[in-house]
């Protein structure tokens, strides 16, 4: 197809394709365009916000272009989503990640080769080997996709070195074209992007960052969990609260329940079965809160989510966009808060300089690494391994935040690479014939319903791995997960079946051979320059939450570099702007009140104004304060005011 040319049916075409395996009528806005540009041949660079439905873009361009998708991502748990969600709705797809075996990897390419698969997600880390990027050459890759594009710019929030490999693949697909997606990123990082990924021509799809129905409020709060509950209690429904530890996802959510609202902690410390337990009754609406860590939210398309509160101030303002973008995704009002106190600000200072220890913290911390893990000088390529921090931290008498910023920067200069996980399901496939299994079951009968039930319920595992639920296969045999899984353990070990049971810990990937320490090469203008951009993006969350004297989602828009706005006339500045000098009306309140009691009436028929809420809120903060009291309908003034 020669870029420029677009077929009139393919509008048709593509938006029967979003009917037949969505079940939508229309495309949100401008992903009916987006496609369009795929299927032109053009490098294309999307910018949607969370919740812009980035995912159906390559989808559906990869459908309709036939053959297969490659989907470069770096979250292994939302490539392990996506491939579930597909597969339901009768499409095939497969995740690659280096945490996979060899064989399972074979396997897999094996069927792509074949012309199976029509999305093969792959974390960048795999692009590191020569063999596997020759292997994608020989596959119908008709498109090459990109998420979370903003990780391949230096001058992003969260850079990846490993995608940085991206653009080398390209010789390698035949000129395949590029569709980038983000849903934050800077002017300087939409032009990294589209420079790192080389572009022939620069071409940008970007819907605005402006969110009409969402209501930013940032307060200084020394009493965070008592305005969390008044917040909370006066806007009911959905919610989400963001802390920075898994100890205060746990007091935040017992000290809610205390108070009669249902909320759960969430974690990347729960075990998986806890984790989809409370996403689930969340989800439902069976629990009205979740507090959690950043660990929660991607992948998450909750609709009716009415608040996102953050009661720690969050890294970056792009971190913060998009946790606060899960509020009110159903386009109804919903609320975007902030609560901090001048401990936080000097807290996000401090652990900014934490997050970039010295460079002998850096090399002691990769030696012992080496060590843990029995990994010889000149060996160790390409060698995957849980990623066990509590057991590094006490042998090498290292603290954990050490180990993990020294890993962060080892993985800057190629040295490790960091899958966060977050969930790894069980996989398992057969190796022995049916014949074979059949066997088995005669010589050992009380393997005889596991065996059927797994061939029952999953198709295709005579050719490749598939993801199974240990707790669903318990179920369908009326036996303890438990037992499930002894019995999973010894089919593995007589080798009937291959079985990785789950798993959620973060795996290290050795990307070269170990170097002696003395020959470990750290750039320091790579340190420099990385140190001044962490800088500038904490130093951009202090003054978002300084500023009240400029509207706050247009300083989020100017952030994000969209320069045609205006005031949202909504959040706690433009509130503020709108609303008289509170003390005055409060003075006019106490002049009121000490000539006696009034009803509330009677208060009202002395002020001018018909807007009720602007003299109400002065009397409330004057009641919340003890200033005023209600006694037998009638309001007065308390004797020491």
């Amino acid at each position: 197809m020669k870029p420029g040319s677009v077929p009139e049916n393919h509008k048709k075409d593509i938006l029967a394709i979003l009917k037949k395996h969505w079940g939508f009528d229309a495309f949100r806005p401008l992903q009916e365009d987006i496609i369009l540009s795929v299927l032109e041949g053009k490098d294309t660079l999307a910018l949607l916000p969370t919740g812009g439905g980035k995912s159906i873009c390559f989808q559906v361009a990869g459908l309709k272009l036939g053959g297969t998708t490659l989907v470069i991502s770096p979250l292994v748990s939302l490539m392990n989503d996506q491939v579930q969600n597909l597969k339901k709705r009768g499409l095939s797809a497969v995740a690659i990640s280096a945490a996979m075996t060899y064989k399972e990897m074979a396997i897999a390419m094996n069927n792509a080769a074949l012309g199976h698969v029509q999305f093969l997600y792959v974390s960048p880390e795999r692009l590191e080997s020569e063999d596997f990027r020759i292997q994608l050459s020989h596959l119908p890759i008709t498109l090459l996709a990109v998420d979370e594009a903003h990780c391949i710019s230096q001058w992003g929030y969260d850079f990846r070195p490993s995608f940085l490999k991206i653009a080398g693949l390209r010789a390698y697909l035949n000129n395949v074209q590029v569709l980038a997606l983000t849903a934050s990123a800077t002017a300087e990082v939409v032009e990294d992007i589209q420079e790192k990924l080389e572009f022939k021509k620069p071409h940008l799809f970007r819907q605005s960052f402006e969110r009409k129905n969402l209501r930013y409020v940032v307060q200084f709060e020394e009493n965070k969990a008592q305005r969390l509950l008044k917040l909370i209690r006066s806007l009911g429904g959905s919610g989400l609260v963001y802390v920075r530890n898994r100890k205060l996802t746990e007091s935040t959510a017992a000290f809610l329940n205390a108070n009669n609202i249902s909320s759960q902690a969430y974690h990347a410390g729960l075990k998986y079965e806890q984790r989809q337990a409370v996403q689930d009754a969340w989800t439902n609406n069976n629990t009205q809160v979740i507090c959690a860590t950043n660990a929660f939210g991607m992948g998450i398309d909750k609709p009716d989510v009415r608040f996102v509160v953050h009661l720690d101030l969050p890294d970056s303002l792009e971190a913060y966009f998009q946790e606060a973008g899960r509020a009110g995704r159903d386009g109804k009002i919903a609320y975007a808060a902030v609560f901090y106190t001048k401990a936080d600000q000097q807290k996000l200072q401090e652990q900014f300089e934490q997050a970039f220890p010295p460079a002998d913290v850096i090399k002691q911390t990769y030696q012992a690494i080496c060590n843990y893990y029995q990994v010889a000088v000149n060996s160790g390529q390409g060698l995957t391994v849980d990623f066990e921090i509590d057991k590094i931290c006490r042998s090498y008498n290292l603290t954990a935040l050490q180990v993990f910023n020294s890993v962060k920067f080892l993985e800057r200069e190629d040295y490790l690479g960091l899958l966060d996980l977050g969930y790894e399901p069980s996989r398992l496939m057969f190796l022995a014939s049916k014949e074979t299994a059949y066997d088995f079951q005669i010589r050992n009968p009380k393997f005889e319903l596991l065996i059927k039930t797994l061939l029952r319920s999953y198709g295709g595992l005579y050719d490749n791995y598939v993801h199974v639920v240990e707790k669903d296969l318990a179920y369908r045999c009326k036996m303890s997960q438990a037992a499930v899984k002894e019995q999973l353990e010894v089919l593995n070990k007589h080798e009937l079946i291959s079985y990785f049971p789950q798993s959620s810990i973060p795996k290290l990937v050795f990307l070269q051979n170990r170097v002696h320490t003395k020959y470990l090469q750290l750039s320091p203008d790579n340190y420099k320059l990385l140190k001044e951009k962490a800088h500038e993006k904490m130093q951009a969350v202090l003054d978002y939450t300084a500023n009240n004297k400029v509207c706050r989602q247009v300083q989020l828009l100017m952030y994000f570099n969209e320069l045609h706005f205006s005031d949202c006339g909504h959040c706690d500045v433009c509130l503020q702007k709108k609303t008289p000098d509170l003390n005055k009306l409060k003075k006019k309140i106490t002049e009121l009140l000490s000539a006696g009691p009034l009803s509330m009436e009677s208060l009202r028929k002395q002020f001018k104004t018909k807007k009720d809420e602007i003299w109400v809120n002065a009397l409330n903060e004057m009641i919340d304060e003890g200033q005023v009291q209600e006694k037998k309908k009638l309001l007065e003034l308390k004797q020491n005011v």
